[in-house]
């Protein structure tokens, strides 16, 4: 995700700004482009207010200090639009890596995901960064990226060349994304700001509906996020709120403070601010992150499964007097853990706000009242979703899968899948508690070979190359199945709503 930038800066003399003659109130990306181009070094570049660019290549600054803004820099919905055509091959609007003390202002950033479509691999609508210093990105709307962020300042790849001291305050960011793929498999979901600089600050920002992280730190020590609002998506489940949990620059995050941030889940944030490498991941990875770092203030309320978390972090952590007391109690009432891990379903059931695995903090540490200590390693919070249903139906002909096809039917503590070898199992927090037996000892093949079927006559079974395993012999009869997250766990039923054939039946 991070690429190393190799290009020297450029180190033209620091020229006064000037604006070119007239703004710009129509045209192409080559319009804004020419202008960047012949205006060199100090160029200003405006839009009219209310003007529309449409775009099919990215904008790229030509030199040190140039600007690209609104005419009179409103605030408002006057700001100019730069959006992306669609049939588009662009996914990045405005370019900016390598270039000292270069501004984008005032503007209204389109990435048109909904017109222009998902750009697999794609970058963000804004890419700054580098080897820099004094990039600005103000009162500027951002939204619908192609790629993975709204926003990304990126490092320059050299610890010793850094790139240091972005502005980024003030903007409206998002919506930024969606849950889960698509259907070829590719990520939907996109960061609101991805900061990868040093010495930076991220103020006043209001992101709304990021599906992956609100504001995601690289590291970025010496940086300061204070007085943003992060706010979930009606619509989709976003990962995180604020994540401290990459480890660039070696992992050190010495000196970065969050402070005084506002977070609001309203469908689901699965992470207010998560704080270590173990949160973020699948298992126990590479050296923690490391302090000190501060993480103070911020308010959390709403459809937050894990308002805190805490595993793989050494060498400094004070979180202090953060406010999580608008996330409702009990947290099963708006989010499920049925699908995390042991540890993790075990603070999600005492509804812990603040949590911590104590072998994954070490170090001098200063930790607010209130903090449960996980009782095993919590790696992965991203494991929770919205309130689970007790039951789900199909009618007849409405399901057939292959294996290893994940759950079919996900509820409250209980899953149905149909397994590599031709098993329909139900899990009950982890735990199997029914299963259709019939297992191919050598498994369905690859491609597979095997498929569960409830199909138009009725009848549920497994198949293998086309010929039936095992059946309830239903057909003709069965007009909807029924599962459940409770003894039988699986009915079907006839049209008049009787039950025909559950688990405790002989097939």
């Amino acid at each position: 995700m991070k690429a190393t930038l190799k290009n020297s800066l450029l180190t033209a003399a620091t020229l006064p700004a000037f604006a070119s003659a007239a703004c710009i109130s129509s045209g192409n990306q080559a319009t804004i482009q020419n202008a960047l181009q012949s205006g060199g070094n100090g160029a200003v570049v405006q839009l009219c207010p209310g003007a529309t660019i449409q775009i099919t290549d990215q904008i790229s600054f030509t030199a040190d200090n140039q600007e690209i803004s609104t005419q009179g820099y409103p605030t408002d919905s006057t700001r100019g639009t730069i959006q992306v055509a669609p049939g588009s091959s662009a996914s990045t609007l405005i370019y900016g890596k390598n270039f000292n003390n270069i501004r984008i202002k005032n503007l209204q950033l389109e990435g048109n995901r909904g017109g222009a479509g998902l750009f697999p691999g794609g970058a963000a609508n804004i890419e700054i960064g580098g080897f820099t210093t004094g990039q600005t990105v103000s009162n500027v709307a951002s939204r619908n990226p192609r790629g993975w962020s709204c926003l990304h300042a990126i490092g320059s790849g050299d610890n010793n060349n850094p790139c240091k001291n972005v502005t980024i305050v003030n903007n409206d960011i998002g919506p930024c994304g969606q849950s889960g793929t698509d259907a070829n498999g590719n990520g939907q979901w996109a960061d609101g700001i991805s900061l990868d600089c040093t010495a930076s600050l991220v103020q006043g920002n209001t992101i709304n509906g990021p599906t992956d992280g609100g504001i995601v730190i690289f590291g970025s020590p010496g940086s300061t996020i204070t007085g943003n609002t992060i706010i979930s998506s009606p619509d989709y489940v976003g990962f995180g709120a604020i994540n401290m949990v990459d480890g660039e620059y070696d992992g050190s995050y010495a000196g970065v403070s969050v402070t005084n941030n506002n977070i609001q889940g309203q469908k689901l944030f699965n992470l207010g601010i998560g704080i270590g490498a173990n949160v973020w991941s699948f298992g126990d990875p590479p050296p923690p992150l490391k302090g000190p770092a501060t993480v103070s203030g911020n308010t959390i309320s709403g459809h937050v499964s894990f308002p805190i978390a805490i595993n793989g972090w050494s060498n400094g952590l004070t979180v202090t007097g953060n406010t999580v007391s608008g996330v409702p109690s009990p947290h099963s009432s708006f989010s499920d853990a049925s699908q995390c891990s042991s540890p993790i379903q075990s603070v999600f059931n005492q509804n812990a706000n603040l949590i911590y695995y104590p072998a994954g903090l070490t170090g001098t540490t200063n930790l607010q009242s209130g903090f449960v200590a996980a009782p095993g390693n919590t790696t992965n919070f991203l494991c929770s979703t919205i309130a689970l249903p007790n039951s789900v139906t199909f009618n007849a002909g409405s399901l057939t899968i292959s294996t290893d096809t994940g759950p079919f039917a996900s509820l409250h503590n209980v899953i149905a899948q149909y397994q590599g070898d031709n098993n329909l199992v139900v899990l009950q927090s982890g735990t199997p508690v029914w299963a259709s037996g019939h297992t191919l000892s050598q498994g369905c093949g690859s491609p597979s070979g095997c498929q569960l079927r409830f199909d138009s006559s009725g009848n549920l079974g497994t198949y293998f190359n086309g010929a039936v395993q095992w059946q309830t012999n239903t057909g003709g009869r069965g007009k909807t199945m029924v599962v459940l997250n409770s003894a039988p766990w699986i009915q079907i039923k006839d049209g008049s709503g009787n039950v025909i054939w559950d688990t405790t039946k002989s097939t």
